[in-house]
């Protein structure tokens, strides 16, 4: 694989991922036996991950580390996030800056290292797939509220412990399935469909080293695979910031190189 496919995968993984650190559930779930079901373990994954009051207090968050790309490269990386919906993931390739920004207007990204020097908008797709990841809570926090739809799937084994997996629906209808330890009620692993090309591709993250910061539970190791790739792709966390001053110009749209598309999908929050 070269320098830049293994760039191209990085830009999707690391939007997959900055949902990964962020998946705090909802004490609303679905109604009826089903509903109570997942109610309960929305509120023990709540419990597990430092409380409802404690994540309800976070406005932003700034999460800093590194992604091992094998062959000796390393990219570092800042995902910054704010209340409502607005996110950017900045990294570092060849001693270029990359930088990709969604808000609840759109999204915009400016890509160096493929010779995009100036501010472009997103695509649909890329705008749709960094928004759904861009809320703070996760993707399940207020689910009903945002209408996304949950459900238990049933148990599975992941990495030789039981599991409980759920689907969540989101608004623009991309499918998520997020597995919970049965003993912990932490999130073990997330399997995510990416388009690429025209071809859907399963990407399966893993999650473990879970670590306090200021009273919230964080899972400092991930470990992402694309399906039909041979290589899996590490994502650490270095270092998390909590509530950080960011103003909402970081995540402005600067003066466009081009017209593009925009989502006009619902707002995370």
């Amino acid at each position: 694989m070269t320098k830049k496919s293994k760039t191209l995968a990085l830009l999707g993984t690391l939007a997959v991922a900055a949902a990964s650190f962020l998946l705090l559930d909802s004490m609303y779930g679905l109604t009826g036996g089903f509903g109570r079901v997942v109610d309960g373990l929305i509120a023990q994954n709540v419990a597990a991950r430092g409380g409802a009051d404690k994540w309800r207090s976070v406005d932003a968050l700034r999460i800093s580390g590194h992604m091992d790309l094998g062959q000796g490269m390393h990219v570092p990386y800042t995902i910054e996030q704010k209340r409502p919906g607005q996110m950017c993931l900045e990294f570092e390739f060849n001693s270029e800056i990359a930088i990709q920004c969604v808000t609840a207007e759109g999204g915009w990204k400016v890509l160096p290292f493929m010779g995009r020097t100036r501010p472009e908008r997103m695509t649909e797709a890329e705008y749709a797939e960094m928004a759904d990841a861009a809320a703070i809570d996760g993707l399940l926090f207020d689910s009903a509220r945002r209408g996304h739809k949950v459900s238990l799937v049933g148990t599975e084994m992941v990495n030789g412990r039981d599991a409980h997996k759920l689907e969540i629906v989101l608004p623009r209808g991309a499918k998520r399935w997020l597995y919970l330890d049965v003993e912990t009620s932490l999130e073990v692993k997330l399997e995510t469909i990416r388009t690429r090309n025209g071809r859907q591709q399963l990407i399966e993250t893993y999650y473990s080293d879970w670590r306090e910061v200021d009273g919230l539970l964080i899972p400092r190791l991930q470990d992402s695979k694309a399906q039909g790739e041979p290589e899996s792709h590490w994502l650490t966390v270095d270092s998390v910031i909590v509530n950080p001053a960011i103003a909402d110009e970081r995540f402005a749209k600067p003066a466009l190189a081009n017209s593009g598309a925009r989502s006009n999908g619902s707002n995370p929050s």
